[in-house]
């Protein structure tokens, strides 16, 4: 095998965080052979599967000075040309950003609503080496990993394994995620940089860019949390604009009443627990008996105030209004 004159690694990319010269084994170098490291990188002597000399960016001369411990571990005599075995790593000391991670397959939550939840999330990640040696001897000698894809799988392993602990621990449903979702994303990180600086690399920072839903599940959601379901009042509103759509659409075939019975099924169709139902019973139950009985004059007032409101927040058309108002006439 050829000694080594010059070692050097040039990233075109700009994209591999660790390469190791030669790649296949170790090459024989020599007192006075040139090491070049660029900008941003590190390169580190190892033997043996030890960690030795550590070297900077700029042209190196090797000598038994900068190789004190390759020197005393071979025994290399001074001023001496006899080759030696070694093989060097570079690491990339520059923040590579836009690292992605995501669930692979859905993780399970336990849902205070909705039981057990299926949920995907993904997002992004930049990191820092800062301990090399900790690094090579954690990342590369240990785990094998010596790709920038491989190392990118590994810690999307970690990653994954914290979000499902920091979701069950900052959220008791998908309902609160909106709310939760920065917590979410702080936990995530506080214990992920944790992990991350056992293997001598900084977690710079860590996106949790979204977290998905099953379709059915999404829908609850997105229907509750656009009424802000806290608010017993905008129960109200769900059920009051249902029954009148159902009804509308029953007009027509003798239905009566009918109509509003369905919309109040539908209205607690929904999934969301025993206090939407508390909350539109009342109000549904005494709509539906206002189909079959006669109203006054004030009460008509009343009611299409309320029903123009309705119209007014977009939670029914102009449709709906009109057809309600008309039965409502006609029970002068």
């Amino acid at each position: 095998m050829p000694i080594l004159d010059l070692i050097e690694f040039f990233d075109p990319s700009g994209e591999i965080i660790v390469v190791k010269q030669p790649q296949a084994g170790s090459g024989e170098f020599r007192l006075g052979s040139q090491l070049v490291v660029q900008e941003s990188q590190l390169a580190v002597f190892y033997r043996d599967g030890k960690a030795l000399d550590q070297f900077g960016a700029g042209r190196h001369t090797l000598t038994t000075l900068n190789l004190p411990l390759v020197g005393r571990l071979i025994g290399l005599p001074f001023g001496g040309q006899s080759p030696f075995r070694c093989y060097v790593y570079f690491l990339a000391t520059k923040t590579f950003t836009n690292l992605g991670w995501g669930t692979t397959t859905p993780v399970l939550f336990r849902d205070a609503e909705f039981r057990m939840v299926a949920l995907r999330a993904h997002g992004a990640y930049s990191i820092r080496i800062t301990q090399p040696a900790l690094f090579l001897q954690t990342i590369v000698g240990t785990k094998g990993i010596e790709t920038t894809h491989a190392l990118e799988q590994f810690f999307r392993t970690v990653i994954v394994s914290r979000l499902n602990e920091a979701i069950g621990k900052s959220l008791r449903s998908v309902l609160d995620l909106a709310a939760k979702y920065n917590e979410v994303g702080l936990e995530v990180r506080r214990t992920v940089r944790a992990d991350f600086e056992q293997y001598g690399v900084e977690l710079v920072d860590l996106l949790v860019e979204a977290i998905s839903l099953p379709d059915d599940v999404q829908q609850m959601v997105n229907r509750a949390t656009g009424v802000a379901v806290q608010d017993a009042e905008k129960y109200r509103a769900i059920a009051i604009s249902d029954a009148v759509r159902d009804a509308a659409k029953n007009s027509g075939s003798g239905g009566g009443g009918s109509g509003l019975g369905d919309g109040l099924g539908l209205a607690l169709g929904l999934g969301l627990g025993r206090e939407m139902a508390r909350a539109v019973g009342a109000p549904m139950a005494s709509a539906s008996a206002a189909t079959s009985e006669r109203i006054s004059a004030g009460d008509l007032r009343t009611r299409l105030g309320e029903l123009k409101a309705l119209r007014d927040e977009g939670l029914i058309s102009d449709a709906d209004f009109e057809e309600q108002k008309r039965r409502w006439l006609g029970q002068l």
